[in-house]
């Protein structure tokens, strides 16, 4: 299946990890000079945060779907659908919740940071995103190198440090490593999600193209294009029309799957790129430089329109 749940469980970075200690950098490494930027780079975090959660929603759709396509395979085809596979994408499912649930409380957090840019009590913060940390130690992540795993816990233990000693420049230096850290874990847990969904459109295809064989399917819809202009509704088709719309069934089935996979490939790169967009603005917020843009990434757009559509189905 899709090995999520052998992951490794010392990696105990994770989204919300990243999130909670992006919103402390902004508020330890931001003075009122750039309190402004802060606020606002908070705000489009909120949104990408809330088109990531989206994301992992809707792959948790998917993973429903699959199981329930896998159920109908071994009725009508006698695929056989393990307990040790049944298991392996229930594990996915659970960590897929646990990210869009982080993914939607951060958006909730950073919506907040607004109101606390000019707090004069960062320690509490600092603490917050400690007891927040501690809560998610039990979360598993896709299989990173060691390289990007100890980059990930160097830049974590100088934050800290940076926290714990106030040295504000420092906190915000370290979180350039979290930021791109965030942007990293997403892009290399990329293979996972790109199984569950192509995964998930060839079992469903494959069924598909079975049921289309074996009158599981009523292709009448194919004759609406021609019909309803004129008020008229299809029956359902039989004999050599039937067969007729056959292949022309089995031809919108393919179509449908590229388009699914392609649309599923944008939403990936569009999330991908908007995260590195926010990795650029946390940075230049952290370097004391300058945000002009106050909106989201536009490509989150892209993302929300393929989770919107996997809603739909």
């Amino acid at each position: 299946m899709f090995g999520f749940s052998n992951a490794p469980a010392k990696l105990r970075v994770t989204f919300r990890t990243v999130a909670i200690l992006i919103l402390t950098a902004f508020f330890l490494g931001t003075g009122c000079k750039t309190s402004d930027d802060a606020a606002a780079a908070s705000i489009q975090m909120s949104a990408t945060a809330k088109a990531l959660s989206g994301y992992y929603v809707a792959l948790g759709t998917i993973l429903d779907d699959t199981d329930r396509i896998y159920i109908l395979n071994e009725k009508l085809l006698s695929k056989p659908y393990t307990a040790e596979n049944r298991q392996l994408l229930k594990n996915n499912e659970t960590e897929l919740a646990k990210r869009a649930a982080l993914a939607a409380d951060f958006s909730t957090l950073a919506s907040q940071f607004a109101a606390l840019s000019g707090s004069t009590v960062p320690a509490d913060v600092a603490a917050s995103a400690a007891n927040l940390e501690t809560e998610i130690e039990s979360l598993k992540s896709a299989t990173l190198s060691t390289s990007d795993q100890n980059a990930l816990t160097f830049a974590l233990q100088l934050f800290v440090t940076a926290i714990k000693e106030h040295k504000e420049r420092d906190a915000a230096r370290a979180m350039d490593g979290f930021a791109k850290g965030l942007t990293t874990l997403f892009i290399h847990e990329g293979a996972v999600w790109n199984s569950v969904e192509t995964v998930h459109t060839q079992v469903a295809a494959n069924l598909a193209m079975y049921l289309v064989d074996h009158d599981g399917t009523d292709n009448s819809v194919l004759l609406k294009v021609a019909i309803h202009p004129f008020g008229l509704s299809p029956a359902t088709p039989a004999g050599d029309l039937k067969a007729a719309l056959t292949p022309l069934a089995k031809q919108q089935i393919a179509t449908r799957t590229a388009a699914l996979d392609d649309s599923f490939a944008k939403a990936t790169d569009a999330m991908a790129k908007s995260l590195q967009e926010m990795s650029d603005r946390i940075h230049a917020v952290a370097e004391d430089k300058p945000m002009p843009l106050r909106m989201a990434p536009i490509a989150l757009s892209t993302v929300d329109k393929w989770a919107a559509q996997v809603a739909a189905i």
